[in-house]
This record gives C-alpha cells, structure tokens and sequence, in this order.
C-alpha cells in the first residue's frame, strides 16, 4: 500500500470530525466505510486490484484468519509467522489453480489475512466446507477465484489443534518421511518411553502393549523392528504431516500424525497414527493393518493372549450372562483389573485414545472412577431384535441395574438399563464385552 500523501491524510481528518459529530450510528458506519475505500488510511487491510497469486506465495510473512459465522462475528483467530509452517501453507497456495465461482453449498467462510514484504497487508475471502475434511477451499481474488489444495485445509486444522507446534523438525527425520511421501510440518512433542518387556497383554492390564504391538507390525511394513528395544527406554517424536491419510482413514483423513521412534540414536519405528478418539492408522507406505500383516484384528489378536493366564482361564467358562454379572461384581468389589479384564482388547484399545490430550501417544491409565459406588443386577436378558447388523457372533443383553452414587445428587439410587454387546474374543479365552451403552 502506498504512503498517505498530507493531502489524503487531511481529508481523513475531516471526515473523522464529521463522523464524531453524526447524528445517527448508521451515518457513522457508513462514513467511516466510505473513509476506508475511498482514502486508503495508514493501517487498513484492502485488496489491491493488481494482487496476484504470486504475490500471495512469494512474499507472505504472516497469514492471519478468523472465521465469520452466520450473525457476522469473527472467531477461531489464526496467526501463523513460523517459517517452516507458513512455508508449507504458502507452498500450497503455489498450486492453486483459477476456478470458477464456487456453487451454493453450506461454505464455512473465512477471512485470510497476508503480511507483506514491506508492511503491506491484504484480506481475501476464503470458503471451505469443512476444515476437518481434505476437500479443497476457495480463494477470492480480483481476478477471481482460486482453487486451493486441501492441505491448505489440513494445516489450518492443525494450528487449531496443535497452537503451540514447533518447526524443529530434525532433517534425518524429515528426510525417512519424504521417502515415503510424508511432509512433516511441524513437531508436536517429543517423549521419553520405556517399552513394554514383551508383546503379550494380560487379562486386566492396561492397555499399553496393543498400541506397540499394533503399530509394530505398520512398523515392519518399511522393513524396521520394536523387537530389539522392547524393555527399553527410546525417544519418540511426533510430527504433524501436511498430506491426508489414505481414503479408508475416512472421515478423519486429516488427523495423520508421523511417529519416529528412536533407540540409542537409531530410527527403529516410523508408522503414522491419527491422535486421539482412535489412534491407530496406517504404515508410512500407506497400508492398512489388514494389508500389512493378511489379517484381521480377531485373527491377530490370539498372538498376544497367553490362554493358559488363571484370569482368561476362569473367564473363558463363563457364559454371556454370567461374564456380565461378572463385570458388575467385580466394579461393585473395586477390583477394577478384574472388570476391565472382562472386556475384549479391542474395547480397552479405546481407553489409550478416548479424550486423549493430542500431544500424547496414548492416555497413561484408565479414566478416574466417577461418583459411582456400584450397581445391582435386576436382570440380564438377551436383546436379539438389536443384533441385526451388528459383527458375526455378536450377542446383546438388556441390562437392567440400581445405579448406586457415591455422593447423592438428585437421588439415592436410580434403575437404569444399559445394552451390552460380547463377543468370542478367542475360541480359547470365550467371551468378552465389546460395547456397553445406555441406549439400543
């Protein structure tokens, strides 16, 4: 933006004193707009006509957005100045290709703001469905549209979910994930993690040993291995990649996470996961579990259940009702072990991921016991009206309990009726409890 020359600026000042002294608010408003376009005051964002797409990508310093909802507020404030993310979001920005105007559809709108090389700014409008999806966005020129990748997407997403990324990105990093055809974009964090000593979950425990045993078999996808360093304490980075996640990550394409796991110096695990609510994803190659290793994860899991442990041996005799009142008795005793051992490894799997905080691998234990001191089973009974479309083999119970609260609110006591679904987990261990919910 050119300098106000004294002659402009004068004018400004003049219409500044008329619009102190306007009589209606709406006066104001429109004299301050029309003060705006047509005097370019120092320090207004505007869009210059002659504005071209290079101009965007080679000299942003900042880009800044806000979105604008329905009642025209301005929320979700982004500044992004790290050179390594906005080189990224810039480069982007490169291969966005003249489009024409965008149909009516739902848009998110946005304001994208750029700092310029010499302290001038310009403001374009930017329309998305969603940023959570890897479809691509809509920038407005004066010249006209512009169809931006959907990675510019992405990293929005990302600065919103990870604000306080870093650009240390370790070049030898970097350098295994492009071999693959992964950008890191930013680290998220760094942890120090002592493995566990063996790939083998018992009844009851934890969860921890399915993520690493998971993930090693991704791991071994690009010809690496956990084996040597299990019981040991490794370095583990996690880096927020810009690319989407292979289409059957869908609908959380956009969540992919690099992991690098290192051992006396050495990358002995890489694969990319998806953060929190389920974290498990794919090989650096972009395969699936199932791809990788020819099976599924009910012909899988019998490799890390010892069926000859005491607890899966007691278990494995109990029928579907009685491993319910089984569960029940064990949460009422406070043996907390003993209740999660009669859930299947797939349904503790989701305990490492569920309200994880995103800068983590995985959450370190089981939630805390809520205001529950324990319930009393009124009956159990088969529900198989519920079971179509549910997994072969799968069986669900009505469950009727008096919930019992530790500290009283409303009530003392109060039926509830939960609906369990158990499944064979392995022909040798028998049932486990796979989902308990509230409603059908």
């Amino acid at each position: 933006m050119n300098a106000m020359g004294p002659d402009v600026g004068r004018r400004c000042a003049e219409l500044e004193r008329v619009i102190i002294h306007a009589r209606s608010h709406f006066t104001a408003c429109a004299l301050v707009t029309l003060a705006l376009l047509v005097y370019g005051c120092t320090g207004i964002v505007r869009t210059d006509a002659t504005l071209t797409l290079g101009d965007i990508a080679g000299e942003t310093t900042v880009v800044e957005w806000e979105l604008l909802t329905r009642f025209g507020e301005r929320v979700s404030q982004r500044r992004v100045a790290n050179p390594r993310i906005l080189a990224c979001l810039l480069g982007y920005l490169k291969e966005a290709k003249a489009a024409g105007l965008p149909g009516k559809e739902n848009w998110a709108e946005y304001n994208l703001s750029f700092e310029l090389r010499g302290g001038r700014k310009v403001r374009l409008r930017y329309l998305v469905r969603d940023l959570s999806r890897c479809d691509p966005g809509y920038l407005e020129f004066p010249q006209g549209w512009y169809e931006v990748p959907g990675q510019f997407n992405i990293l929005m997403e990302a600065l919103t979910e990870y604000p306080g990324g870093s650009e240390d990105v370790d070049p030898q990093d970097e350098a295994f994930l492009r071999r693959y055809g992964w950008t890191p974009a930013f680290r998220i964090n760094t942890l120090t993690v002592t493995l566990p000593a063996e790939f083998r979950h018992r009844a009851g425990e934890y969860p921890v040993v399915l993520y690493w045993a998971y993930n090693n078999e991704l791991n071994r996808d690009v010809g690496l291995d956990l084996t040597p360093a299990l019981g040991r304490v490794v370095e583990v980075r996690m880096y927020k990649v810009a690319e989407a996640l292979p289409e059957f990550m869908g609908p959380r394409r956009e969540a992919g996470r690099a992991v690098i796991v290192r051992y006396r110096g050495e990358i002995v695990g890489a694969w990319l996961d998806a953060g929190r609510h389920w974290g498990f994803a794919c090989s650096l190659r972009g395969r699936s579990f199932e791809e990788v290793t020819g099976e599924t994860w009910e012909e899988w899991i019998p490799l890390l259940i010892d069926p000859e442990h005491p607890v899966e041996k007691e278990l494995s005799r109990l029928s579907p009702d009685g491993l319910i009142r089984r569960y029940f008795q064990a949460v009422n005793a406070g043996d907390h072990a003993g209740a999660h051992a009669c859930e299947s490894r797939r349904a503790l799997a989701g305990y490492l991921f569920r309200n994880m905080d995103n800068r983590s691998l995985y959450n370190s234990g089981y939630p805390r016991e809520g205001n529950i001191a324990g319930f009393r089973v009124i009956s159990v009974a088969r529900a198989k009206h519920l079971e179509s479309g549910l997994p072969a083999g799968t069986q669900c119970y009505q469950v009727v309990v008096d919930v019992e609260p530790k500290e009283p609110i409303a009530y003392d006591s109060r039926r509830q009726q939960f609906f369990i679904e158990v499944r064979r987990e392995t022909d040798a261990t028998g049932w486990r409890i796979e989902c308990i919910g509230t409603g059908p």
